[in-house]
């Protein structure tokens, strides 16, 4: 597929695009009959020269925006976009067992039922609850971890407790990925304009030197109730989706990184790829393309 042509076109336009196989092993069936991913196993490696996922974070409310960004997300066909990065905060107000139902699976059901396979990282509602053990176990995911689809590797992070053990295994693994492309997940944003969260120090000081070193090309975060993107910061290009669906936050108009692009607005994320080229593109309500990114090897 041509990634100039992705550039161009609508969110409709989409569907006619080439697709990647997808490969459906490593789920199964839930109580209500849905399939639902099952650790690392969720998404087999994928010998292709392509790659797409979606994203989008803190969208967890049940609420109608919710819904109305699923439903254009369900617009693109599963075996185009396979994976969906879900980017912490995934219940709203907590991750309790009563909201599973209401705030995960409903919402979702119809990429469910298409055959999208979600990973999430964890979100600070989503870890601190002491009834989110009922979330973790749906989801049957780790701490953290990481997988591949075709020439992208994927690291998603728990930024709830970034830990000397997790730096080990987040620094051995990019030292052995061979992919060309390189992404990571988390939920707390290490670069943020947000009033409410601002720019995490933390992540600053014990991820962000481990991405820059190993070269990894997207940070994607939520936390902020927005969207942002950094210009690249050493190697890496941040990029925070926190408006799923939960109340935008507003931000500061000067900040002291180089900043892209900000909006508070709901969206998400698509990105497809090969060997040689990504393409991004930010989706709001309207199924309409509000900001864009292209990066090239």
């Amino acid at each position: 597929m041509n990634r100039r042509q992705f550039l161009k076109i609508s969110l409709s336009t989409l569907l006619a695009l080439n697709c990647i196989p997808f490969n459906s092993k490593g789920l199964s069936e839930a109580s209500n009959g849905l399939k639902i991913p099952r650790k690392n196993k969720w998404l087999p490696r994928i010998d292709s020269d392509e790659f797409g996922f979606l994203a989008i974070g803190d969208m967890g409310t049940g609420w109608k925006t919710q819904k109305d960004l699923i439903a254009l997300m369900s617009t693109l066909p599963a075996n185009q976009f396979p994976a969906v990065l879900l980017l912490g905060d995934i219940i709203y107000p907590a991750a309790k067992a009563d909201l599973l139902e209401s705030n995960l699976i409903q919402p979702f059901e119809p990429m469910l039922k298409a055959g999208n396979i979600f990973y999430p990282c964890w979100g600070n509602h989503d870890w601190l609850e002491k009834e989110a053990i009922h979330l973790k176990q749906y989801f049957d995911a780790p701490d953290y971890y990481s997988f591949s689809i075709g020439p992208a590797d994927f690291w998603a992070l728990n930024s709830n407790k970034f830990d000397s053990a997790q730096a080990n295994w987040l620094s051995n693994s990019l030292a052995n990925s061979k992919s060309p492309w390189k992404i990571v997940f988390l939920h707390h944003s290490p670069y943020s304009s947000g009033k409410v969260h601002h720019t995490n120090k933390n992540m600053i000081q014990h991820v962000c030197p481990i991405l820059n070193d190993y070269k990894v090309d997207l940070c994607l975060s939520g936390h902020n109730h927005l969207y942002e993107r950094t210009e690249k910061i050493g190697n890496v290009t941040y990029i925070v989706s926190g408006g799923g669906s939960a109340s935008l936050h507003s931000y500061e108009e000067t900040v002291d990184f180089p900043r892209a692009y900000i909006d508070n607005i709901h969206h998400f994320i698509a990105v497809q790829g090969n060997s040689h080229n990504l393409s991004l593109k930010a989706f709001n309500l309207k199924g309409q393309a509000f900001d864009q990114l292209r990066l090239i090897k």
